[in-house]
């Protein structure tokens, strides 16, 4: 069923189309039509939807049926127009998280249907070369939501921080002190699991299930999944390591403290997150950011690192060291390192990519989940079509040492990387582990800093002579370096590039003989 919105803008964009086909002014249409000048003006933005008998006036005035004037039918140039408002991609385009309406879209239609239309072929030309679907563009519309926003929400810092304390405090014995302001110790991280559930299941009504999950085969990686509405449940993978698990609680506070009844009563899971509206998408996000600072306080995260980056030479034993003071699993560390860095230290041109390396379907072959850019796009970022990831990045060397591990230990390096491309450097500091409920899937996280003055006044380690440098390209299809010993794939993309920049060359030359 044809929303009403745009039977508005359909019949909008008809009787301007058929007024200045007819050479009419506004003025001319309404005193043909025995409309006021206004009104027509409110038809005409696609405010106001006439009621029958003056759309009988309107369509004398145009010369044309009522039948024709309120049909849906835009004619084969406006079609794919039509298809457009219709779809699935406007109704879960996030207009409003960037305080864009409904009708400015119309407004922007209107103004030049066909030029606009031409574009819309254009784009869905593109999303299918590149098999974009509308999950891709709601993730790729979040991530521009988070970057506006620098990765930082005050609101969500004090949340996380009420309740952290709410929840600590109930299980300190009167006058005890936690290790550091609010740090736990690994007898009070056991303890704090316990209360988690307990507030969970006596303030919220739900219950923790610790077994089901397990019943499922680990290639499905379903961590966590809530069950709404009737007998709420909050289900857990038991093969998650107990930090884990905590996380998931921390995560689920954060779903009953931030999200209205609605979203509480019905299901969720961020195995499914493909599948779910911008809305659902940006919900999972607050609650993974509130559970990422209720388990690693913001002041004294700020405080660690000022400290770690005095050292003048880098370290991963004492990087590994903060991860363990807040006993949380280090890829959630290194997610809260992008929250904390721009707001705190104005380190604020980054990038953060998760990259998977799956063993048991394709060995040898890196994919890029999950990425955040702060400042600009920067390289490396994911590529759709199956390109090989240079393998000079520490990010391969690392997946390399968890995949050849026989624990689930995680593996923590850096390296100045300057980019092939346009030799921008970042300090690339990554940490990889085997996958807890799939050993046979690898991931890395790399944050990826830009080394420019902010960089060097902020951290004393920049210029390390013990940590390694490399030239790296973003993959081996585009990169033209011949004498690249972790080479996988010709440089085709390269290739033909350059032999389309030599075709224009000679081309300009023959002209100019």
């Amino acid at each position: 069923m044809i929303s009403k919105n745009v039977l508005k803008f359909v019949l909008s964009l008809k009787i301007r189309r058929l007024r200045q086909k007819k050479g009419l002014s506004l003025k001319d249409l309404a005193e043909k039509s025995g409309l006021s000048h206004s009104y027509l003006n409110e038809i005409e933005k696609g405010k106001k939807y006439p009621k029958v008998e003056k759309l009988l006036g309107l369509a004398q005035a145009l010369e044309i049926s009522i039948d024709d004037l309120v049909s849906v039918k835009m004619g084969k140039k406006l079609h794919p127009l039509l298809e457009f408002l219709e779809s699935d991609l406007v109704a879960n385009l996030p207009l409003d998280a960037f305080g864009i309406g409904e009708q400015d879209v119309y407004d922007l239609m209107s103004h030049a249907p066909e030029k606009f239309t031409s574009f819309l072929m254009t784009v869905s030309e593109l999303a299918k070369s590149y098999d974009v679907s509308i999950s891709e563009l709601n993730k790729s519309a979040l991530r521009a939501y988070i970057e506006v926003n620098s990765n930082y929400f005050p609101i969500l810092e004090e949340f996380a921080e009420l309740h952290r304390d709410r929840i600590i405090k109930s299980f300190l014995p009167e006058g005890a002190q936690l290790n550091g302001d609010h740090i736990l110790n690994f007898r009070q991280e056991e303890k704090l699991f316990k209360s988690l559930i307990t507030v969970i299941q006596n303030e919220y009504q739900i219950k923790v299930d610790l077994q089901t999950i397990g019943n499922y085969p680990d290639h499905l990686g379903i961590t966590s999944v809530y069950k709404g509405k009737k007998g709420k449940t909050l289900f857990i993978n038991p093969k998650l390591d107990r930090r884990q698990q905590i996380f998931f609680l921390a995560k689920e506070l954060g779903a009953q403290v931030l999200g209205p009844d609605e979203d509480n009563d019905k299901g969720r899971s961020s195995a499914n997150l493909a599948q779910l509206r911008f809305k659902d998408l940006l919900f999972d996000y607050q609650c993974r950011y509130f559970a990422e600072a209720f388990l690693i306080p913001e002041n004294e995260l700020v405080h660690d690192l000022q400290h770690f980056f005095k050292f003048t030479n880098f370290s991963a034993p004492v990087f590994k060291e903060i991860v363990e003071r807040y006993q949380v699993p280090p890829e959630i560390l290194m997610e809260r390192l992008t929250q904390v860095l721009p707001h705190h230290f104005g380190l604020d041109q980054f990038f953060f990519l998760r990259c998977n390396e799956n063993k048991r379907r394709a060995p040898g072959r890196y994919y890029i989940t999950e990425e955040l850019h702060l400042g600009k796009l920067h390289h490396p970022h994911g590529v759709s079509l199956r390109e090989h990831y240079c393998r000079r990045w520490i990010t391969i060397d690392l997946l390399e040492e968890a995949a050849n591990s026989d624990t689930s230990d995680y593996f923590v390096g850096g390296q100045f990387s300057q980019m092939e491309a346009d030799g921008d450097k970042y300090f690339a500091l990554s940490m990889a582990r085997k996958r807890t409920t799939d050993l046979e899937v690898n991931s890395c996280f790399t944050l990826g800093l830009a080394i420019n003055e902010k960089f060097h006044q902020r951290i004393n380690f920049g210029d390390d002579q013990k940590i390694e440098g490399k030239l790296v390209g973003r993959t081996c299809e585009r990169c033209p370096l011949e004498d690249c010993a972790e080479r996988v794939a010709p440089a085709q993309i390269y290739i033909e590039k350059l032999e389309a920049k030599q075709k224009v060359a000679a081309i300009d030359s023959i002209l100019n003989s």
